[in-house]
């Protein structure tokens, strides 16, 4: 089977304009890429993700749609599920929304949404998608029905588990070491078999990318202002994959540990990161997926990596 591999627009990077982003859009469904990806913030510089999923569906016929991850419990329960329906309609069959419910309060405080009850609005959120299912008449409907979708759930804590056994299809995982991957893929695929599910959950991992091999690099300042309010603090964090040497061991690294996807998040708007990549991940060879490893002695006693996203 081919390599996955998937990249983000730059819709998160500082003074990235709608040309730029057209011009990534169009070389993403052009590329050897597997999908195309959208980054969610509210405190931050980057564009708003649906508008821009949006922008990408009307762009794009072939590559598939992701969101890695949405931030649901940001939006009103009835925008979410409207948002997320009218995509499935722009973009049949194309759409795969990774969902999480975030770990930055100050997302939450400008949001004016309870930070205690994030995960219990992403319950309602789900329960919202399921009834926009097969609608039967036009009567209180907040859109159009649901379309063709797959779900994918960010996180390893036990209320994430269970949301991606219940209404998901597998797991999207962020900016994490492999080695780290490997427990929360693990997590995934032990829940799903102790559901009862067949088959195997789909498991996604991601992490940032640089053509350039300084570490010192405009890269590493843009990668060090988007963690600045949040994200995996740095004993997980998987850091920046550097130059086609890095970018292989990469995708090597994560398809040991499970994964059928690897996303790599541009740190740079400059159309010819996106060229650099692509001419990379179309020499790559075809790379054998593995099964989740965790070492469990690694972080015995250390920070845990369960709740980021719970």
């Amino acid at each position: 089977m081919p390599n996955k591999i998937g990249v983000l627009l730059p819709n998160g990077v500082p003074g990235c304009d709608g040309d730029t982003l057209r011009a990534w859009i169009r070389g993403i469904e052009d590329g050897p890429f597997s999908s195309l990806g959208v980054a969610d913030r509210y405190v931050y510089v980057n564009h708003e993700i649906m508008m821009t999923m949006a922008a990408a569906a009307a762009l794009t016929s072939r590559v598939r749609l992701l969101t890695a991850a949405f931030l649901g419990p940001l939006r009103p329960v009835p925008l979410f599920a409207k948002q997320v329906a009218t995509l499935t309609v722009l973009a049949p069959g194309r759409v795969t929304m990774g969902l999480a419910i975030g770990n930055r309060r100050n997302d939450y405080e400008v949001s004016g949404v309870p930070w205690e009850r994030r995960g219990r609005i992403m319950d309602e959120q789900f329960a919202a998608l399921e009834a926009m299912r097969d609608l039967k008449g036009e009567d209180n409907c907040v859109g159009p029905e649901l379309g063709d979708l797959e779900i994918l759930v960010g996180g390893a804590s036990d209320p994430a588990l269970r949301r991606m056994v219940t209404y998901g299809h597998g797991l999207v995982s962020g900016g994490l070491k492999p080695e780290v991957f490997a427990f929360e893929a693990f997590g995934a695929v032990k829940a799903w078999e102790g559901a009862g599910k067949p088959g195997r959950p789909r498991l996604v991992a991601s992490t940032w990318y640089a053509s350039s091999e300084k570490t010192d690099d405009l890269a590493a300042a843009r990668l060090a202002s988007y963690l600045k309010n949040g994200g995996p603090p740095e004993p997980v964090l998987s850091g920046i994959s550097r130059g086609k040497e890095g970018i292989e061991a990469a995708v090597r690294a994560y398809r040991a540990q499970g994964a059928d996807e690897v996303v790599f998040f541009p740190l740079l708007d400059d159309p010819a990161e996106l060229d650099w990549l692509a001419g990379v991940v179309a020499d790559l060879p075809e790379i054998e997926r593995g099964e989740p490893s965790p070492d469990f002695s690694l972080f015995a006693g250390g920070p845990s990596v369960e709740g980021r996203h719970g």
